[in-house]
């Protein structure tokens, strides 16, 4: 169990490096529970043997853990130590324009986002003739989303600077755990908007394939879903790349939003 866990948790600190360190251990948990690795029941190590094992402080384990136990994902019984508990542990993270949906039509409620990149662009490309000029310029967000434990997409959300800018100075804790349009809406910086999707079958990128292919194949096919947001059905806002390795799920695409 230890290997593991500070196997997955390594990936997620080098994956998400600006990221707080205890969020990357909460994450690996709960992966590791929705595979099955951990199931209910099993109780953990101590604090001082994960601090140990893990390339974490012992402040950093505990704070880990007090989340889940304070989530219910964790429970802990005096002088016995930390156990997992039972329930739906699936993290769901709302998608806006689309949901992915399991194999037995049931909804995925786990999205686990990694930031890789963070950036505001100046020049014109594709994404200004997605978004129209915008003075200011605009941000670019790369991330990884790994659905359902199952599989990682690659995507990439171009946003007009004027809109998003503050994306750019928010931590990155924030846009790790909540999509981007939800986020904006609760700050004020976007109202009712559409969302129109766009889907092709296609050659992965060759740098997108050995990112999210399996065994990085370079050559793989995948699906190619592009997004575009309007505010107001009329005013673009957002556009977003996603490369989805072929996978046993289905996507569902929705079209208005409030």
């Amino acid at each position: 169990m230890l290997n593991q866990l500070a196997e997955r948790v390594s990936q997620h600190l080098e994956h998400s490096p600006k990221s707080s360190k205890y969020l990357c251990m909460r994450d690996a948990i709960i992966e590791l529970i929705v595979e099955g690795v951990l199931p209910e029941g099993t109780k953990l190590p101590t604090e001082q043997a994960l601090a140990s094992a893990l390339p974490l402080s012992l402040g950093t384990v505990q704070k880990a853990l007090r989340d889940l136990v304070e989530s219910g994902d964790l429970y802990r019984k005096r002088r016995l130590g930390t156990f997992v508990a039972g329930g739906d542990h699936r993290r769901q993270i709302s998608t806006p324009a689309f949901i992915f949906m399991r194999p037995d039509e049931t909804p995925v409620k786990m999205v686990f986002i990694r930031l890789l990149k963070r950036e505001r662009v100046y020049r014109e490309g594709p994404w200004s003739q997605s978004l129209g000029h915008c003075e200011t310029g605009y941000i670019r967000l790369t991330r990884l989303d790994r659905i359902d434990g199952a599989f990682d997409c690659h995507t990439v959300i171009y946003l007009r600077d004027d809109v998003a800018g503050e994306l750019m100075e928010i931590d990155a804790e924030a846009l790790e755990h909540e999509s981007v349009l939800p986020l904006l809406q609760a700050r004020g910086r976007v109202a009712r908007f559409t969302a129109e999707n766009r889907v092709r079958i296609m050659r992965l990128p060759r740098a997108v394939a050995g990112m999210i292919a399996p065994d990085g194949e370079a050559d793989a096919w995948g699906i190619k879903l592009e997004t575009h947001y309007l505010q107001h059905a009329e005013t673009p806002i957002a556009w977003q790349v996603m490369h989805i390795p072929l996978n046993d799920y289905r996507l569902v695409f929705a079209t208005g939003h409030s």
